[in-house]
């Protein structure tokens, strides 16, 4: 009997796990948007990108995240509003970025917003223990590390990338993200 109650508890938490990853059968839904970037992690001119997380707004459990694969694509569906990246996971150790450092504005439901070729340098900031994306608005998180963060807009490669592989589904608007300094 325990047993069937052990198997129904892990159906139940497999089903309850969002996803943001985006594919041909995604359904994004009208308070939603799709953004599409390239990402690339360096730690003393190594490439890192390979597992690394991204990390958005406010979420502690990972549930408005990406996980990048070697070539750092990031194809995924979010809230339409306003995001900023809030950690930077990797193997290697993570680090947490000011509130509103890197920010992403996509406030229509039909676009796909690109967000551009990012270049990120780590060197020496990462900290080995897992630091968790928090939201929290005292002054110690002032004290976060505003990262190296490079923007190249090559928007018209991506978008033949993500209309070769989902079709012309939507406006492809540009977005890159935004760094306050």
């Amino acid at each position: 009997m325990k047993a069937k109650h052990y198997f129904f508890a892990i159906a139940f938490a497999l089903v309850s796990c969002k996803s943001s990853k985006f594919d041909k059968n995604t359904v994004v839904s009208e308070s939603e948007t799709v953004i599409i970037g390239q990402f690339k992690i360096l730690n003393k001119e190594k490439d890192i990108t390979k597992n690394a997380k991204i990390y958005f707004d406010e979420n502690k459990k990972g549930v408005l995240s990406y996980k990048l694969n070697q070539d750092g694509l990031m194809i995924m569906k979010v809230p339409k509003g306003n995001h900023f990246i809030k950690l930077i996971y990797t193997p290697f150790g993570s680090v947490n970025l000011p509130i509103g450092y890197a920010n992403i504005s996509v406030p229509e439901h039909s676009n796909v917003y690109y967000i551009g070729n990012i270049e990120i340098q780590t060197d020496g900031q990462l900290s080995k223990k897992f630091q968790g994306a928090i939201y929290d608005t005292s002054p110690r998180w002032k004290m976060e590390k505003k990262l190296s963060i490079k923007i190249a807009d090559e928007g018209e490669e991506s978008k033949k990338n993500y209309e070769k592989e989902f079709g012309n589904n939507g406006k492809f608007v540009k977005s890159l993200l935004s760094i306050e300094e």
